[in-house]
């Protein structure tokens, strides 16, 4: 066999990973095909995962440190499609009660969510009423991007490995633990009393965009883009506790601040935008979003002192894989 045949069949050898991702990422469409429907963002994630396979740099190190979250998006896709047919009887009282106990008695005896939407109905039409519509449009998107921003900051633009795992596995933690909760512990949002009462919902039902607030911005910039997202994401429309709202805003000011140790005041500005948004919006009661970071903190606390310490240490050496990455960048760029 020629020289040149077994130059190929090395490449091939050293490169067969890359048909693994292949056949993983034509499997992963079939299986979201058979179980929901492929969506958009599907595709998009394929061809997303396709390009890094083919291209060079640190696709393993990608795919080792990313997994994590690759495979929380798969698990909390495919229950997404599920889990409103797989719950129970949803508490839809206690929330409430305890959101009107805890904060009724300085907003005349009713929730700050109420105050919010009887506030919109007077300032309708309004320039305030728009403003603060467009930023509580901007803010509720901004929460589920953010994380993979920090995530690629923290793992390409600082190449800080460490704290990046502590990043990951502090979401991967809050992720898989607040998924939790929704299955066991349906709860209804405030935008749900505010329109339907106390009632149980009924098993199947349209929903639509659910969020009335919402609505709102659909109507001023002229397109129904909440609603198209809402609906085509096919949320669990009862996983109001624990706000993932309340919770990721916390964790990107706190690892923002916690990498650069600068403009904290700033930083606290992006969670207190968020948190008012999910109020005004009605898409969320106060003690949503206090509930959502506290399992960040504790999702932080296993993290950085158990997982990363204890388990990771073990097999990763910070400083020689830094190295190994620097030499391989090195010699990629070279060829």
């Amino acid at each position: 066999m020629s020289s040149r045949w077994l130059q190929i069949l090395e490449k091939l050898r050293a490169h067969r990973w890359r048909g693994g991702i292949l056949l993983g990422l034509g499997l992963y469409l079939v299986l979201i095909n058979q179980l929901i429907r492929v969506r958009p963002d599907h595709v998009f994630i394929a061809l997303l995962l396709f390009v890094f396979a083919f291209s060079r740099g640190r696709l393993k190190t990608f795919a080792v440190d990313w997994t994590p979250w690759i495979v929380f998006w798969i698990c909390y896709d495919m229950m997404r499609g599920v889990a409103d047919n797989l719950r129970g009887a949803i508490n839809v009282i206690v929330p409430y009660e305890v959101e009107l106990a805890m904060f009724g008695k300085f907003f005349g005896g009713i929730i700050p969510c109420y105050v919010m939407q009887d506030w919109q109905q007077v300032m309708d039409g309004t320039f305030i009423k728009g403003l603060l519509d467009a930023s509580g449009g901007l803010f509720y998107t901004l929460h589920f991007g953010m994380p993979l921003l920090l995530g690629w900051v923290l793992w390409h633009t600082t190449s800080d490995r460490k704290l990046f795992y502590i990043f990951v596995w502090s979401m991967t933690l809050l992720n898989f633990s607040a998924l939790t909760t929704f299955i066991l512990y349906p709860a209804a949002p405030p935008w749900y009393v505010f329109s339907y009462g106390f009632d149980q919902p009924p098993q199947t039902i349209h929903w639509g965009l659910g969020a009335g607030a919402l609505i709102n911005v659909d109507r001023m910039i002229g397109m129904n883009f909440f609603q198209t997202l809402w609906g085509g994401f096919n949320p669990n429309h009862f996983a109001a506790i624990p706000s993932l709202h309340g919770s990721y805003p916390v964790a990107i000011a706190f690892f923002t601040w916690k990498k650069f140790r600068k403009a904290a005041f700033w930083l606290a500005l992006y969670p207190l935008g968020v948190w008012f948004s999910a109020v005004y919006l009605n898409q969320h009661y106060i003690i949503d979003l206090i509930i959502g970071a506290l399992y960040f903190a504790v999702a932080y606390l296993i993290s950085s002192r158990l997982l990363i310490p204890h388990v990771f240490s073990r097999f990763v050496d910070w400083e020689l894989l830094r190295r190994r990455e620097q030499e391989t960048e090195m010699a990629e760029t070279i060829k």
